[in-house]
C-alpha cells in the first residue's frame, strides 16, 4: 500500500511539524472507535522533506478528508486554573465535551491570586496551582498526560512551557482561547453545506495546496513567519507560510503528545522543563521593547524518525528518550547536543531538529528555526571522525559536569528585571562555546570553549561583586581536564610553532613529590595565572586572600613581561624542592623558541591557548619509556636521540642560536636535570643569581647574567654533545671546554633592549628536552680543541 505523503507537514516549521503528530495522535486517540485507527503509521522523508502516513482505515486523502468531517472530535482540555478557559458551552456540546466544560468552568470560578487567597472571605477558594491540581485529579487519564504536557511546568518555574507560551508582560495570546476559536472555525466549515471550504481547508493542512484564506489572528508560536518577516543579517526577509484554522488545531493536538514520563513530570530535582524532554535553555537573553531582560531563551529539540512508527509506539519513544550526560542530566541546549552522542537519547529516533525562541524589542517571543543533527553522526555515516571526537569531548569535559560548573551562573533578578550584574551572560559565552564545538569538533572550536571557560573562571577569581551574584555566593571550580583526551582532540595542531609553545607552557606541572614525601607548593602553571589552588577534590579558590598562594602573577596582556614573571615567581617559590617547578610534560622545539625570540610568532594567540590549556590536567606518563619527559627517558632512547643529533651538520649547532639564550636555558635545563633515580644521591643546583637579573629584562643587568650562567655550566657541566666518540671518552663536559664569556667579550647584541625584553620570556619556555644537545653545542667547544 502506497503512503500519503502530506506536503503540508514540513520539519523545519514548529507548526507544521506539529500537526504531522497531531494527525497521528488524533487518528490513534480518536473517541470514536468506529473511525479510531491505533494501526496507523507515520514517519519523515527527508528526501522529499514531507511527512509519510499509512494506514489501512485511512488510505486515500478522500478518507482522510471523510475522518475530519465526521469522526474527529478534539482533545476537550479547558484552562480551568484560568478565569477564560477558553470556548464555550455551545462549541463544546458541538465537539461533545460538554462535561469537560462545565467541570473547568467551575474550578474556574474559583480561582484567585495568591495575594486574595489571604483574605478570610477567599479561604475556600484556589489559586492557579491549586486549580490545576484539582482538575487534573478529576479529568480523565488521557487529559492528565495532556495536562503534564501543558501545564506542569508552568507551576514548576516561573515561566510556561515554550511550545505553549505566546505571552509578553503586555498581554497574552490565550492558547486555549485560540484553539477554541479555531475549532468554531473549523466546526461552521465542516457544517456547512457547500463542503468545498472545508475541502479546501484539508487540502491546505495536509497536502500544502489549497484555496483556504490563512485565519485571521496571531499564530505563534507556531507559525511565527504568518506574522512577521525576519531579518537574517544582510536584510529583512517575509517568507509566506500560511496556517488555516485546521493547521492551529492540529499543531496544538500535537504538543500534547510532547509529554515526559511521569517521574520526570513529578519527581523532577533539575530546573529544566521537566514535563517536556526536549526543552533546554539556550542561554540567550530575551530582551522586551523596553530594553528589558525578561529570561534566557529556550532551545526545543523534536525527534524525526524514518521508520514506519505507530502513535504509541512514538508516545513510548517521547517517554524513554533521555537527555543525560554521563554525569549529570543535560539542562542546557549545548549539553543536550553532547548528550545526543549518549546512551538513551536517540531512542529509536534518526535526527533531532531544533528550534528556539527568541525575545528581541519585542513583548512577545517568537520562534526561528535551528540546526538539524542527526543521531548516527554528523555527516550521516556511522564511522566518521566527527562522532569519535564529539564522543572525546564529552569524556572531555566530565569533569565539567560533575561539578555542576555551569549551574551556579544562574539569572540574578533585581525585582521583575535582571540585575545588571547578573553572571548568566558567562555561562550563555560558553555554552555557544560548547554547541560549536560539539556540532563540529574541530581542534580551534574545542580551544574557544576552552578560553571562554578559562574567561569565567577568571571573572570569578578577580570579581568579589561577580561571585556574591552566583548561586550560593561562593565560586565553585572543578578538577583538571583530562589530558589524553584534550591531546588526541587537538593534535591536529601539532604543526602550529604557537600551539607547540602554548602547550609547553600550560603542561608546566607543580606539586611535585620530593624524595622526602613532601610536595612542592608550587602550583601546576593554572595557579601561576589564576589564584586557584589544587585540592583533592579539584582546584578552589581560598576563601580568605591571605590563604592564596599569590603565585598568579599572570595579566594576559603582555606575554614577554608575563612568562618573565613567572619565571622568576616559580623559580623563587621552589628553592627549596629539589628541581625548579619549570619542568613541563611537553616541550616545544628549539627553531619555535628562536622564532619567538626574534619577535617572528603571534604573542596573543599564543597567551590565549596558554590560558585554555592551562585548564588540563598535564602529568608525566607512568611508562618508564615515555618519551615526553627527560626523566622518564630510557637511556636507550636519550642515547638514540644524541645520535640523531651527531647526524645534523655543524651549521645547526652553535650558529644560530643567540648566546645570551643558550647559556641561560642550558644553566635551567641543568638546574631540572634528571640525576637518576637514586634520588638520595642528587646533587642540588641552584645558581640564583643569573636567573634574578634575567627577570629584570634590562639591557645592563643582561651581560651579568649571561657571564654567571656560563660559569655556573663550567662547574656542573654537561652531557658531551659532540659526537658517540667523544663521549665514550668524555661523558661530560666541564671547564675549560664551556665557551667562558665575561663583560668585555660578550656579544653587542646583548645589549639590544628588545632582545633583553624577550629572553626572560624564552628562558621560560619549556624545551623540547630532545634538542638539548644543540644547545650544549652552542655553549662548549669540541674536547681536544
Amino acid at each position: 500500500m502506497e503512503p500519503l505523503y502530506l506536503q503540508g507537514c514540513r520539519h523545519d516549521i514548529l507548526g507544521h511539524y506539529l500537526k504531522a503528530i497531531g494527525l497521528l495522535r488524533v487518528l490513534a486517540r480518536c473517541p470514536d472507535q468506529d473511525y479510531r485507527d491505533p494501526d496507523a503509521e507515520g514517519w519523515w522523508d527527508m528526501d522529499q522533506a514531507c511527512f509519510c502516513l499509512r494506514s489501512e482505515k485511512y488510505p486515500t486523502m478522500e478518507k482522510l478528508v471523510e475522518f475530519f468531517e465526521k469522526g474527529y472530535q478534539p482533545t476537550p482540555v479547558m484552562a480551568a486554573w484560568n478565569k477564560e478557559i477558553g470556548g464555550n458551552g455551545n462549541i463544546a456540546k458541538e465537539f461533545h465535551a460538554s462535561c469537560e466544560w462545565e467541570i473547568a468552568a467551575a474550578y474556574a470560578s474559583e480561582v484567585v491570586s495568591a495575594a486574595d487567597k489571604k483574605k478570610p472571605v477567599n479561604a475556600l477558594k484556589r489559586t492557579s496551582a491549586e486549580a490545576f491540581a484539582a482538575y487534573r485529579d478529576d479529568s480523565r487519564h488521557d487529559l492528565s498526560e495532556v495536562l503534564d504536557a501543558v501545564a506542569v511546568p508552568r507551576f514548576c518555574r516561573s515561566s510556561d512551557n515554550p511550545v505553549f507560551l505566546a505571552k509578553g508582560i503586555a498581554g497574552r495570546a490565550h492558547l486555549w482561547r485560540s484553539y477554541w476559536e479555531y475549532l468554531e472555525v473549523f466546526a461552521k466549515l465542516r457544517k456547512a453545506k457547500k463542503k468545498e471550504g472545508f475541502i479546501s481547508l484539508l487540502a491546505a493542512t495536509l497536502a500544502g495546496r489549497g484555496t483556504a484564506q490563512p485565519a485571521k489572528g496571531k499564530g505563534t508560536p507556531f507559525f511565527p513567519d504568518a506574522i512577521k518577516g525576519y531579518n537574517i543579517g544582510s536584510g529583512w526577509v517575509q517568507e509566506n507560510y500560511p496556517f488555516n484554522a485546521l493547521d492551529y488545531v492540529l499543531a496544538v493536538e500535537g504538543a500534547f503528545a510532547l509529554r515526559g514520563t511521569a517521574a520526570r513530570t513529578i519527581g523532577a530535582s533539575s530546573k529544566r522543563f521537566v514535563a517536556f524532554p526536549f526543552v533546554f535553555d539556550a542561554g540567550e537573553d530575551l530582551v522586551d521593547d523596553g530594553n528589558e531582560i525578561k529570561g534566557t531563551a529556550s532551545a526545543l529539540w523534536l525527534p524525526l524518525w524514518s521508520s514506519h512508527t505507530t502513535f504509541a509506539e512514538l508516545a513510548s519513544f517521547i517517554s524513554d528518550a533521555q537527555a543525560r550526560l554521563p554525569g549529570k542530566d543535560a539542562r542546557f541546549s549545548a549539553e543536550f547536543v553532547r548528550a545526543l552522542n549518549a546512551q538513551g537519547v536517540d531512542a529509536g529516533f534518526s535526527g533531532w531538529q531544533e528550534f528556539r525562541f527568541k525575545m528581541k524589542g519585542s513583548r512577545v517571543p517568537w520562534i526561528t528555526t535551528g540546526r538539524y543533527v542527526g543521531t548516527s553522526s554528523a555527516q550521516g555515516n556511522p564511522p566518521d571522525t566527527s562522532r569519535a571526537n564529539a564522543t572525546l569531548l564529552n569524556r572531555g569535559l566530565a569533569p565539567l559536569d560533575e561539578s555542576r560548573f555551569l549551574d551556579q551562573f544562574d539569572m540574578a533578578w533585581k525585582g521583575s528585571k535582571a540585575d545588571s550584574r547578573s553572571p548568566h551572560p558567562v555561562r550563555a559565552a560558553i555554552n555557544a562555546a560548547m554547541e560549536t564545538a560539539a556540532h563540529e569538533p574541530t581542534p580551534h572550536h574545542c580551544l574557544a570553549l576552552l578560553e571562554s571557560i578559562f574567561s569565567a573562571c577568571r571573572q570569578m577569581c578577580v570579581s568579589e561583586s561577580f561571585r556574591e551574584k552566583l548561586r550560593g555566593r561562593r565560586a565553585s571550580f572543578f578538577e583538571a581536564l583530562p589530558m589524553e583526551e584534550w591531546n588526541e582532540l587537538l593534535n591536529p595542531l601539532e604543526k602550529q610553532a604557537e600551539f607547540r609553545i602554548a602547550r609547553s607552557l600550560a603542561s608546566i606541572t607543580g606539586l611535585q613529590r620530593q624524595s622526602n614525601g613532601d610536595y612542592s607548593p608550587a602550583q601546576p602553571m593554572l595557579g601561576s595565572l589564576l589564584p586557584l589552588t589544587r585540592g583533592r577534590s579539584g582546584w578552589f579558590l581560598p576563601e580568605k586572600k591571605g590563604d592564596r598562594t599569590q603565585q598568579d602573577v599572570w595579566t594576559g596582556a603582555d606575554l614577554p613581561y608575563d612568562l618573565a614573571a613567572v619565571l622568576r615567581r616559580r623559580y623563587m617559590d621552589s628553592l627549596k624542592d629539589e628541581q625548579p617547578a619549570l619542568r613541563a610534560v611537553y616541550g616545544a622545539k628549539l627553531d619555535d623558541v628562536l622564532a619567538f625570540l626574534r619577535g617572528e610568532l603571534d604573542d596573543r594567540l599564543i597567551a590565549r591557548w596558554t590560558e585554555a590549556m592551562s585548564l588540563i590536567g598535564w602529568h608525566f606518563g607512568k611508562d618508564p619509556d615515555d618519551e615526553n619527559a627527560p626523566e622518564s627517558a630510557s637511556e636507550k632512547a636519550v642515547e638514540e636521540a644524541a645520535i640523531e643529533d651527531d647526524r645534523q651538520p655543524l651549521a645547526m649547532t652553535s650558529e644560530g642560536i643567540e648566546p645570551a639564550y643558550a647559556a641561560l636555558r642550558t644553566l635551567l635545563e641543568l638546574e631540572c636535570e634528571w640525576q637518576g633515580k637514586e634520588r638520595a644521591q642528587w646533587k642540588k643546583r641552584r645558581s640564583q643569581q643569573p636567573f634574578a637579573l634575567l627577570c629584570q629584562r634590562s639591557a645592563s643587568s643582561l651581560p651579568l647574567a649571561v657571564s654567571e650562567a656560563f660559569r655556573w655550566i663550567s662547574i656542573w657541566g654537561v652531557r658531551n654533545p659532540w659526537g658517540a666518540a667523544a663521549r665514550a671518552e668524555t661523558p661530560r663536559i666541564t671547564g675549560r671546554y664551556v665557551v667562558r664569556l665575561d663583560h668585555g667579550n660578550i656579544s653587542s647584541a646583548v645589549w639590544d633592549q628588545q632582545l633583553a625584553d624577550r629572553l626572560a620570556a624564552a628562558v621560560c619556555i619549556p624545551l623540547r628536552w630532545q634538542d638539548c644537545w644543540q644547545l650544549y653545542r652552542a655553549v662548549t667547544l669540541p674536547p681536544g680543541i
